[in-house]
Formats: C-alpha cells, sequence, structure tokens
C-alpha cells in the first residue's frame, strides 16, 4: 500500500502567521519589563517561564495553520477478489415483507435491504449477486466483485412482487423458489466454493423438502444462510395508516424454515446479527486465490488530530492568564 501525505488547501497554512501579532507583543512587553526591572534593579526571571507563553502561542498557530491546510494521506491498495468463491443473496419480496412494527416504522423489506448492504461490505473480495423469489426465483445480478453494482441493484430493482408471483393465494411465498439454483447457471461453472444467503421474513407454503435436499445435495451446492427478518408482532399497514386486517402469518411458517434448514444444512440467523452472519459466510467460503482487480484510493483526514492538539498550548496560554 502506497501512500503520500498532500494539502487540499495548502494557502490555509497562512493562518499561522497569526502569531507574528501575539509574538510583537510578547516582545514588547518583555522589554518594558526588562527596562522596569533595571530601574528597580530586581532580578531577572529565569528563561523557562518568559519563553512558556510565547512558544504556546507558536505551537498554537502551528497547529490551526496545519489544520487549516487540509492535511490528508492518500492511500492505494490492491483491490482483490476471489476467483474460486462466488454468493448470491436472495430476498423475498413477497407482501408480507411489507409488515412492520408500526406505519411509520421500517417495513421488513426495507430491513433486508439494509441486511443485504451490510453483509455485501463484509464480503469486499467475494463476488455476489442478487436475486429475488416468491414463488419463483429471478436473477437481477449475476456475482460481481462491484460493491456499487450490488448496492444499486438492491435499491433500484428489488421491489414487492416486482416481478408479480405466479399464484394469488394469501401466502404466495415458497422455499421450493430456490430450489434450481444450485443447478441452474446461477453460479459460474468451476466455481468451488458457493454460498447462498436467503433474506426472508419466513413465511412459506409447504414445501417439498425432498425435491430441495435432492436440489442441494450436489457435488457443488452453495451453502445457505438464512436471515429471517420481522416478528409476529408486525403487520402490514394501508396507506392510511391502519393495519390490514386480511393478513396473517401462516402457522405452520416456523416448521417449512426448520424444513428447508434441514434439507439444505443451513443456518439460520436474525436480522440483527450481521458481524455473526458474515462470519458465517466467510467461514463457510472458506479461503482461496484472490486475483487483482485494479487499486483502490484511500484517504486519512489529519486536520482533525491538529485541532486536538491546539488543544494543549492553548490550555497553557489560558493557565497562565488566569482565565
Amino acid at each position: 500500500m502506497l501512500g503520500e501525505l498532500v494539502f487540499l488547501t495548502p494557502r490555509g497554512a497562512l493562518v499561522a502567521l497569526a502569531v507574528v501579532v501575539p509574538l510583537a507583543l510578547a516582545l514588547v512587553t518583555e522589554r518594558r519589563s526588562s527596562r522596569l526591572r533595571a530601574l528597580l534593579r530586581l532580578d531577572a526571571p529565569s528563561t523557562l517561564p518568559r519563553l512558556e507563553v510565547p512558544v504556546a502561542v507558536s505551537a498554537l498557530c502551528a497547529l490551526l495553520g496545519l489544520a487549516a491546510a487540509q492535511p490528508v494521506v492518500r492511500a492505494d491498495r490492491p483491490r482483490l477478489t476471489r476467483q474460486d468463491a462466488q454468493a448470491f443473496v436472495a430476498i423475498d419480496i413477497s407482501r408480507s415483507m411489507l409488515a412492520a412494527r408500526s406505519a411509520a416504522s421500517s417495513t421488513r423489506l426495507e430491513r433486508a435491504r439494509r441486511v443485504a448492504d451490510q453483509v455485501r461490505a463484509r464480503l469486499a473480495d467475494v463476488p455476489v449477486g442478487v436475486a429475488t423469489f416468491t414463488d419463483r426465483a429471478l436473477p437481477l445480478l449475476f456475482p460481481s466483485a462491484s460493491l456499487a453494482s450490488f448496492t444499486s441493484t438492491v435499491s433500484k430493482a428489488v421491489g414487492i412482487e416486482l416481478p408479480p408471483p405466479r399464484g394469488e393465494s394469501q401466502t404466495v411465498t415458497t422455499f421450493d423458489a430456490l430450489t434450481g439454483i444450485p443447478g441452474s447457471g446461477y453460479f459460474a461453472p468451476g466455481i468451488r466454493h458457493r454460498l447462498l444467503i436467503v433474506v426472508t421474513d419466513g413465511e412459506s407454503e409447504a414445501i417439498d423438502a425432498d425435491g430441495i435436499r435432492q436440489s442441494f445435495s450436489g457435488k457443488l451446492r452453495p451453502a445457505v444462510i438464512v436471515v429471517r427478518v420481522g416478528s409476529t408482532k408486525e403487520r402490514v399497514f394501508g396507506p392510511d395508516g391502519l393495519a390490514e386486517p386480511g393478513y396473517f402469518a401462516p402457522p405452520a411458517s416456523g416448521r417449512t424454515l426448520r424444513q428447508f434448514l434441514a434439507a439444505t444444512h443451513g443456518r439460520a440467523f436474525g436480522e440483527g446479527d450481521v458481524g455473526a452472519i458474515a462470519r458465517a459466510a466467510r467461514a463457510s467460503l472458506g479461503a482461496g486465490p484472490r486475483s487483482r482487480l485494479g487499486t483502490i484510493s484511500g484517504r486519512d483526514d489529519l486536520a482533525p488530530y491538529f485541532v486536538l492538539a491546539a488543544v494543549v498550548p492553548l490550555a497553557l496560554v489560558l493557565r497562565r492568564r488566569n482565565v
């Protein structure tokens, strides 16, 4: 990683010239004091106390001048991506994902988007794709190393029932829709380490557990992590802010989710366990070769540190002046 120190506003350093005024006043004061001591035949004080305030003022102005110049350290680091690993985030877009704790609270879908973005950010060196599902799955973005592409897809292309489900029942979501992901070209051929992260409220119709088990039993089957958003206390609110009486969670949702996890050997987490989700994802993908895609530029702003350092000489000046 290469780094260089640059000043964004070098002319701001001219603030340090403000030290000339207090130093000139200090010099005039010192000369008057010397003449007065000579007339009164008093001993001159030691050098250190006499220089303490001028040195503190000089340091204060110098530090503020450096801060005004906005020093930053620019650093370039290599952008690496895994060659043998890919992941997909499949987001539930059924109408039940509109449920929220209150009419003013974030919906399940909004929280699902946040979870997806947070987990993606922690898998920066892994190509990750985006899919949605209700009673059918649809890939929106195939595994990509671009974090911006993932974020843009999640924010702009993931919406409730886009596309609409085939069925018209009260509960249209089914984990059976994910059966085709392992062998339908979602992952590039030859990728050894595969991961499917399912973000859902878990409200699924009954599933064909044997069919799912068979689909996820191949040699290159993806590891499965389910992130469950929502709770039984949430409701779907209409435009008038009132809860819709027709919405209710299927009573067998918990059992269906357990069947899906058993069939895929998956692990389940809550929406607040982003750190644990990322660690589990890393563990399932293991380690492998990475290739360099380019460089990532970053910078560290040093101005706040110089401002904080200026507090020390300022406190010294105020203490000596009894302020």
